[in-house]
């Protein structure tokens, strides 16, 4: 009997928990690997337009914070990055650089557009003509640049 009432316990908790999905998921700020896992966690729960309307937000909080890291005249860091979205949720992410919301309904709409207009598309919508871009943590470039979604140019060629 015991056994039995720690299994129902254990299936309605492991139900409570899954049931908000995409909506109660943490960027979880605390280490760049613990940022890389939450991301995942993120692609894997995110419907493509959702991942679209995430990823471009996430690259407007990236600029917006070297923007000010430029005006101060130093160089904005990825741990800088990762302190300022740990413990947001996907609505605090997509509406921190546009409290109105105007931005984040803008892009599901856009997104909702190619979506209609690609349905084999299974990834994020293409950033740009290299078609699309999984990525959303910033790499460190060999010379200590930080490229939001991915290595950025050749550091052969720079």
């Amino acid at each position: 009997m015991l056994k039995l009432t720690s299994a129902v316990l254990a299936l309605a908790l492991a139900g409570t928990a899954s049931a908000g999905g995409w909506r109660d998921l943490r960027v979880d700020g605390s280490s760049e690997e613990a940022f890389a896992q939450s991301m995942t966690a993120f692609k894997d729960a995110l419907s493509v337009q959702r991942e679209y309307v995430f990823g471009e937000a996430l690259k407007d909080i990236w600029i917006q914070g070297a923007t000010a890291a430029d005006a101060d005249q130093r160089e904005y860091t990825a741990d800088e990055y990762y302190k300022l979205l740990d413990g947001l949720r996907y609505e605090e992410v997509v509406n921190y650089t546009d409290p109105t919301g105007d931005t984040a309904k803008q892009r599901h709409r856009d997104a909702r557009v190619f979506k209609k207009r690609n349905p084999n598309v299974t990834a994020a919508m293409p950033v740009g003509p290299s078609g699309p871009d999984p990525r959303w943590g910033p790499e460190v470039h060999p010379r200590g640049r930080i490229y939001l979604f991915g290595p950025g140019p050749d550091p052969n060629n720079q």
